[in-house]
């Protein structure tokens, strides 16, 4: 993984966990953290895994 690449990641993610917790929104606030999470463990994001499938489109069973 590119470290420019994380470490401007990271900043944009904690930005939107910010404005989550500000606004409250606790489902946002979640999904974020479990995404900076990923990224320091340098694996692939929780949510394009949840709701994506191998081809990139959302999957049909949500």
């Amino acid at each position: 993984m590119d470290q420019a690449w994380k470490e401007s990641e990271q900043i944009r993610l904690e930005k939107v966990l910010a404005i989550a917790i500000t606004s409250q929104n606790k489902d946002m606030e979640a999904n974020i953290k479990r995404e900076i999470g990923a990224l320091q463990r340098e694996e692939p994001s929780p949510l394009i895994e949840e709701y994506l499938n191998e081809y990139g489109e959302v999957r049909d069973d949500l």
